[in-house]
């Protein structure tokens, strides 16, 4: 009988791509060629081939940490929170970044994630106190860290999102010229375009635009929500617009301290009555995600604050911190990360669609070192 491992290493990797990465570590001590098949580049391509890839969450504080896959486990909780069931605590793995060039420290970065690679653009050098245009790329399958290609204008506190290919990086610049207010990077190409991105106010109404913006990916097109205005961006015209009219209420996403995402082309927001709501652009209202009374009881019921909403491979995940505190009469004496994975479902009734979700996943980690600032998720 012939073995498996004396197959061609083509026909491992085809199969062994559509196994779950989660395996991975196990298989890894089977062999030495397993080993280094597991590792290499050709594993990824093949999944991403094979439409096998997988989401994963990283977090960021002083450093990067990588979550253990949120998987179920048989082991319930200390019956905290009786109403939904509680998965085992989550393991969080610092990451061990392998540098390619050396990278000096800087605050106030931005962060995106692109498919398998986390963008850092610009930033303050915590030396010189200035502005950065450094641009860094880490490859969460290798964890490489490696330069890209500088920004043509100093950032700090920009936006960034992604759209058909391209990073639009916005703000964080000098805002007397209106004309370098964004840039737009070319991931395929790995080349920053020549032509800079104005300003949305630059075609001269009386609000000059704000500092304090939100930028949003829907559908085909960009928009940005300051606390006065509304634009938006074709990058197949290459201009902006004022919207005068529709996005009623969308202002509430620039105030400080809201968490938002989008997931499926909706926009998802933790409301001020901790509910969580989506919007529906035809009424211009937030509505209710049905299916989550449990988990917002739970969430009322503690003394926590939030951290973030993660749109995670087309599932919702939201984070936040309990502090100590007690709860449901028992005492809690760490602060705890919690992670909810949300699925989430559409139905089009009589009075028009409704957003369902269910939980899928619960799961905490105990607080350490990690105080995450930012939630991204890769594909791998």
């Amino acid at each position: 009988m012939i073995s498996f491992s004396s197959l061609p290493d083509e026909i491992i990797v085809n199969c062994l791509a559509r196994v779950s990465k989660s395996q991975y570590l196990s298989l890894s001590t089977v062999s030495k060629s397993f080993h280094t098949l597991l590792s290499s580049p050709e594993i990824y391509a093949a999944r991403s081939q094979v439409g096998a890839t997988e989401p994963r969450l990283y977090l960021r504080s002083h450093r990067w940490y990588n979550l253990t896959s949120l998987g179920n486990s048989d082991n319930d909780d200390d019956g905290i929170i009786s109403e939904i069931k509680i998965t085992r605590e989550l393991s969080l793995v610092p990451v061990r970044l392998r540098l390619l060039s050396s990278c000096g420290r800087l605050r106030e970065a931005s962060f995106l994630a692109v498919g398998s690679d986390i963008y850092q653009f610009g930033g303050i050098n915590k030396k010189k106190g200035k502005r950065s245009r450094s641009v860094r790329m880490l490859d969460c399958r290798s964890h490489m860290q490696r330069r890209a290609p500088k920004m043509r204008v100093a950032r700090e506190g920009a936006k960034a999102c992604v759209l058909d290919g391209n990073i639009y990086v916005m703000g964080g610049g000098c805002r007397k010229n209106k004309e370098s207010w964004g840039e737009v990077f070319d991931v395929k190409t790995q080349t920053w375009n020549k032509e800079l991105l104005p300003s949305p106010s630059a075609s001269g109404e009386e609000d000059e635009f704000d500092c304090n913006f939100e930028v949003l990916v829907l559908g085909e097109k960009i928009y940005v929500i300051t606390e006065h205005n509304k634009y938006v961006f074709d990058p197949k015209e290459g201009r902006w617009l004022m919207l005068d009219m529709g996005f009623v209420d969308l202002k509430r996403i620039v105030k400080i301290g809201t968490v938002w995402c989008v997931v499926d082309n909706l926009l998802f927001l933790e409301f001020c009555d901790d509910s969580l709501r989506w919007y529906d652009m035809s009424s211009g209202k937030w509505l209710m995600v049905e299916g989550l009374t449990d988990l917002l009881y739970t969430k009322v019921e503690c003394h926590y604050r939030m951290v973030q909403l993660v749109n995670y491979g087309g599932k919702l995940v939201i984070v936040w911190v309990v502090l100590p505190d007690f709860v449901y009469k028992q005492l809690i004496p760490e602060e705890r990360i919690w992670f909810a994975v949300i699925r989430l479902e559409k139905h089009l009734t009589s009075s028009g669609l409704v957003i369902w979700g269910e939980i899928e996943q619960l799961n905490y980690l105990v607080h350490g070192s990690c105080n995450p600032l930012t939630c991204l998720t890769v594909s791998l």
